[in-house]
């Protein structure tokens, strides 16, 4: 039976128990972090955290780990549960609390890490691309909800979720308030354009992956490709050469559609198969 961390002790998954009145189920009070171990290797975890420490703040949450500590329990983990390269979620919560907004917010965190074997795509995917459905649901505006913060309160994303399954597709693409390009419902795009790659900015409200900000580097330091970010409507797609997202367990997946516009005749691009092979050099799973 899988274990998990749950409030400083290892138990079986099946046993694990939150309180009914706990503020994550009761308010969505609450953030989280996923990432990747390569073996042994707790891959960009440090970009992790650093994340997972700025939602805490904004929250005002006083986290009670260092990232050395956080470490110690991670390894545990990944020993006691006999994985190879693991998929992790951390989630945090306020804790057990009271119900009505006039509740008091001061309570002991709910810490919550589970730890699986990672499950990838299908390689299919990579080789055929997929279609990027445009989502009728937008991102919250960032004046609204801060897009640093990872939370667990995450309707805006299920939602888009949920139109990609009623289309029959993997993901889709969502737009801001504005009509400008943003992100996917669990993803980050990029675009390619005469020796460019393009990608949103934060001030379109998107969540700064970690994966993003990696094939940023990977795009500069690997390629020799430079990176241009900015706010962008949907006529990009109308004469660009390739499209693909990124995520931590989507790694770069081409897109060959999105919404009407069809992408380089419906064929996969290199520059997203040479950045998914640089990407996985750097997690260590290439020589």
């Amino acid at each position: 039976m899988d274990a998990v961390y749950l409030n400083g002790d290892f138990v079986p998954g099946a046993e694990a128990k939150v309180s009914v009145f706990d503020q994550g189920f009761l308010y969505g009070d609450g953030i989280y972090e996923s990432f990747r171990s390569i073996g042994e290797n707790l891959y960009q975890f440090a970009h992790h955290f650093r994340r997972l420490c700025q939602s805490a703040e904004a929250l005002g949450y006083l986290l009670p780990y260092s990232q050395e500590e956080l470490e110690m329990v991670l390894y545990e983990l990944r020993r006691r549960n006999n994985l190879n390269h693991a998929y992790y979620r951390i989630t945090i919560t306020r804790g057990t609390g009271e119900i009505g907004f006039q509740r008091h917010i001061s309570h002991d965190l709910t810490w919550l890490i589970i730890a699986r074997e990672f499950q990838g795509f299908a390689e299919h995917y990579y080789q055929q691309g997929i279609e990027l459905h445009l989502a009728r649901t937008r991102r919250n505006a960032p004046e609204a909800i801060n897009p640093k913060i990872k939370s667990i309160s995450n309707l805006n994303s299920l939602l888009g979720k949920l139109e990609a399954r009623q289309a029959g597709v993997l993901e889709v693409l969502m737009l801001n308030n504005k009509e400008q390009i943003c992100e996917g419902s669990a993803s980050n795009i990029f675009w390619v354009k005469e020796g460019c790659v393009y990608t949103p900015s934060a001030t379109t409200g998107l969540l700064e992956g970690v994966t993003r900000s990696t094939l940023v580097r990977l795009c500069q330091t690997q390629l020799n490709l430079p990176v241009v970010s900015g706010e962008y409507g949907l006529s990009v797609f109308e004469d660009c050469g390739e499209v693909f997202i990124a995520s931590t367990s989507l790694e770069v997946m081409p897109v060959i559609k999105v919404g009407k516009y069809k992408i380089n005749q419906g064929q996969v691009g290199p520059v997203a198969q040479q950045l998914r092979m640089a990407l996985h050099q750097d997690m260590g799973l290439v020589a």
